[in-house]
C-alpha cells in the first residue's frame, strides 16, 4: 500500500470514530427528549384528570359514594399510566444498551484501523526519513542512560 492509502484509512478510521460518536450523542438526545414529552403529556393528562375529578367532587359534595368512586377510578387510572410510563422507559434503557454496545464495537474497529494505519506510516516514514535512524538511536540512548541511573 502506498503511504497515501494509508494515510486515507488513518484519516477514515478516526472519521468513522467521530461519525459513531455523533450518532450516539443524537440518538440520546432523541431518546431525552422522547421520554421528557411522553413525561410531560403524562403530567398534563393527569392534571386534567384531577380537575375533572375535582368538579364532579365539587358538584355533589355530600356524596360520599361518588367521591369515593371517582377517587378510585382516579387512583386506578394514575397507576396505569404510571406503568405505562415506566414500561417506555424501560425499553428506552435496553434499546440505549443496545445502541451502546454497537458504538463502542464501531469505536473499537476504527480504533483498530486507526493504529494500524499509523503504525504503518511511521514505518514508511522511518524507512523513508534519514533522520529517523538518528533520532532513535538517540532516544534509545537517553533511556538506557536514564534507566542505567535509576
Amino acid at each position: 500500500m502506498t503511504t497515501e492509502t494509508r494515510t486515507r484509512e488513518y484519516f477514515d478510521a478516526l472519521l468513522t470514530s467521530y461519525d459513531a460518536m455523533t450518532k450516539a450523542a443524537e440518538q440520546a438526545g432523541e431518546r431525552g427528549l422522547k421520554i421528557s414529552q411522553q413525561y410531560l403529556a403524562d403530567v398534563v393528562k393527569r392534571q386534567r384528570a384531577t380537575i375533572e375529578m375535582a368538579k364532579k367532587v365539587a358538584a355533589e359534595p355530600s356524596n360520599v359514594g361518588l367521591a369515593y368512586t371517582s377517587v378510585m377510578e382516579a387512583t386506578a387510572t394514575a397507576q396505569s399510566q404510571a406503568l405505562e410510563f415506566a414500561q417506555m422507559a424501560y425499553r428506552e434503557s435496553v434499546a440505549a444498551g443496545t445502541e451502546a454496545r454497537e458504538t463502542l464495537d464501531t469505536l473499537m474497529a476504527a480504533s483498530k484501523s486507526a493504529g494500524e494505519a499509523a503504525a504503518a506510516l511511521s514505518r514508511e516514514w522511518i524507512a523513508a526519513n534519514p533522520f529517523a535512524e538518528f533520532i532513535q538511536s538517540s532516544v534509545n540512548m537517553f533511556t538506557g542512560a536514564a534507566s542505567a541511573k535509576s
